[in-house]
């Protein structure tokens, strides 16, 4: 990994220890989020860029004197586990966040491995979309009626 690169995993571990959100209802929706101020949401939309996962979420401020807010979500449970995990595992520093994660991470895993429901890709060799019918995703099962 590039320093610079290695420097920004640090620095993006320690404000998720600070701020950061892993949340689960019960054994399903996972969820990963980080909130800020929305004059932080630069740092959100690079998260996104630099992860290749997520959303940014703006919404006004819930009281007068409150902020506007900011957030950064990733609720993808394949995101979750091919990216935030290998993420939080490397750069997450120790702390009490950590150990919410570990808990977190081994629920998720758990879901990921057991419970988890995942599409079919289509049989056709390039193609990576969803198989809808028969093996097919909805454009090459549209093909296979048409002829």
């Amino acid at each position: 990994m590039l320093p610079a690169i290695s420097d920004f995993g640090s620095f993006v571990g320690g404000f998720v220890a600070a701020e950061g959100c892993f949340t689960g209802h019960g054994a399903r929706r996972f969820r990963f989020s980080l909130g800020l101020g929305a004059g932080d949401s630069d740092l959100c939309r690079t998260l996104v860029i630099v992860l290749g996962v997520g959303s940014v979420y703006h919404t006004p401020r819930r009281r007068p004197h409150y902020d506007d807010e900011v957030q950064f979500v990733v609720q993808s449970t394949r995101a979750l586990v091919d990216v935030i995990v290998p993420f939080m595992d490397e750069h997450l520093p120790t702390s009490h966040k950590r150990d919410q994660y570990l808990e977190w991470r081994a629920r998720l895993l758990d879901h990921w491995e057991h419970h988890a429901r995942r599409r079919a890709r289509c049989s056709v060799a390039p193609c990576m979309s969803a198989a809808k019918a028969h093996g097919l995703c909805r454009h090459h099962l549209w093909r296979v009626r048409r002829e």
